[in-house]
């Protein structure tokens, strides 16, 4: 018989964390029962009900970006405890046999609600830990789960630092590159008569300024002329749902490239599932986000061997090599983030072996072959199934954080 999984996810839309969700789904879907609970409905909830997975809500409320108020923080801790109640009778109604927590937000109510009903939970952390708020939050729930997977040992070690006993249960597991791709190059030009010497910077993420898109304007305002005239850019991605924030942020960088005199150069494509036609324009994926805990959009450009330059932050420097298949600039800092764009842009031989260096390719570690039955197979081991493939067991140990 199929062990019963409760997932909670914290968001409804698709992002990183989501589309690694997605591979654990895909992973479990033939050994396990699936329940995935969603604080309201959306293209991810939506998505997997088309595909037959069975999706719940629970009243968690919305999540908003940035600092949060005392007033804030209170109301979701009250959320937090009516839903862990909540969820507390799913469990015991599904005879849910192991909650699999994805997202710090979810943390409380999964953790509480776990315990209630008296069963294993598993924290899946995609996000480096920085505020002592949640920091310490996050640290006294996670002594209450029975795993610890992170996606990175920056991830981890922002978890660690604060109490080390959770070294015990911790393991760390790379996200995996996801999609598959058409090697051959996609036309699409973003200017009639585009010039053949171009170089053309692609940035891929949710609009939102911990992406650091107006970092990259700011940054190609300031290039020499003659290296501003040879630049393109690719802009992909959307605010997040029903976030002011990030609203008011992209009309911001819209106002930026008009005043900067960029809107020619600048194709901004929105949030897009399949982003192959414009990987295949990119000369070089920039990425200057703050705090990445690893950054599938990385493994992405690199698996169509392209190079990357991003901030030395996180878990970033996992996977990106100075001067090999990238560049790594410090992080926030325009001046860096200026030096690197003319270093690529003005260098052809080093353009030349950082695209040889992003060919080579991507190592075992995130591979999907090594993160679906490590997964699964963790899986069925904190919920009791017997139906573990040992065939399909990775190669290799996984790490465990000593």
């Amino acid at each position: 018989m199929k062990k019963a999984i409760l997932i909670l996810e914290q968001q409804s839309w698709f992002g990183g964390a989501q589309r690694v969700l997605e591979a654990v789904l895909n992973s479990l879907v033939d050994d396990c029962d699936l329940v995935v609970a969603f604080p309201e409905h959306g293209p991810f909830s939506a998505a997997l009900r088309e595909k037959g997975i069975e999706t719940r809500t629970f009243p968690l409320g919305t999540y908003r970006p940035g600092r949060k108020s005392y007033k804030d923080m209170a109301i979701f801790a009250v959320r937090s405890l009516f839903c862990a109640l909540k969820l507390a009778a799913v469990i015991r109604t599904k005879r849910i046999a192991l909650v699999y927590i994805n997202g710090p937000r979810c943390l409380p109510a999964g953790t509480l609600a776990a315990w209630l009903a008296g069963r294993p939970s598993l924290f899946h952390l995609h996000l480096i830990l920085t505020r002592k708020s949640e920091i310490f939050l996050v640290t006294q729930l996670a002594r209450r789960v029975s795993k610890i997977v992170a996606c990175s040992r920056a991830a981890a070690e922002s978890l660690l630092n604060a109490d080390r006993r959770l070294a015990s249960k911790t393991e760390i597991l790379y996200n995996p590159v996801l999609d598959r791709f058409d090697p051959v190059p996609v036309p699409l030009d973003i200017t009639p008569g585009a010039a053949t010497d171009h170089v053309t910077l692609g940035i891929v993420g949710r609009i939102s300024e911990a992406k650091g898109q107006r970092l990259l304007l700011n940054a190609v305002r300031r290039l020499r002329p003659e290296l501003q005239n040879k630049t393109r850019i690719i802009i992909a991605g959307a605010p997040a749902p029903g976030c002011p924030e990030d609203l008011r942020y992209a009309h911001g960088l819209e106002e930026s490239a008009r005043q900067y005199g960029l809107r020619e150069k600048i194709l901004w494509v929105g949030h897009q599932r399949d982003l192959a036609p414009y990987y295949a324009l990119m000369d070089v994926l920039v990425h200057p986000s703050s705090g990445e805990a690893l950054g599938l959009v990385i493994l992405e450009a690199l698996q169509r061997g392209i190079p990357v330059i991003a901030s030395r932050t996180g878990g970033i420097p996992e996977i990106i090599r100075d001067g090999s298949n990238g560049l790594l600039i410090s992080p926030k800092d325009e001046d860096s983030l200026v030096r690197g764009l003319e270093r690529f842009i003005d260098d052809q031989s080093l353009r030349e072996r950082l695209r040889a260096g992003a060919r080579a390719g991507l190592d075992d570690r995130f591979s999907l072959k090594t993160f679906a039955p490590a997964m699964r197979n963790l899986v069925c081991q904190l919920s009791g199934a017997s139906n573990l493939n040992k065939a399909e067991a990775p190669h290799e140990k996984l790490a465990v954080w000593k």
